[in-house]
C-alpha cells in the first residue's frame, strides 16, 4: 500500500465510492489534503494517467467525472 495525498474536494467527490480496501487517515496534511492508502498497482495506473502538472487529485476527479 502507498500513501497519497488528495485534496478535500476530491475526497468529498469519491468518499462514498471508496472500497473498504482504501485506508483513510484522520490526520490531514498541513495544507488540508487527505491521506489515503492505495494498492501499489492503483497508484501505478494513476501515475500513468497523469498529464503534465497534474496531481493525483486531478486524475481522480477526471476519472470520476467521466464515469
Amino acid at each position: 500500500m502507498i500513501r497519497v495525498a488528495i485534496n478535500p474536494a476530491t475526497y468529498a467527490a469519491i468518499a462514498a465510492t471508496l472500497p473498504s480496501s482504501v485506508g483513510v487517515e484522520q490526520k490531514r496534511a498541513p495544507n488540508g489534503d487527505c491521506f489515503i492508502w492505495l494498492d501499489r498497482a492503483v497508484v501505478g495506473r494513476l501515475c500513468a494517467m497523469r498529464g503534465p502538472g497534474e496531481s493525483y487529485s486531478d486524475v481522480i476527479l477526471r476519472l470520476a467525472e467521466s464515469s
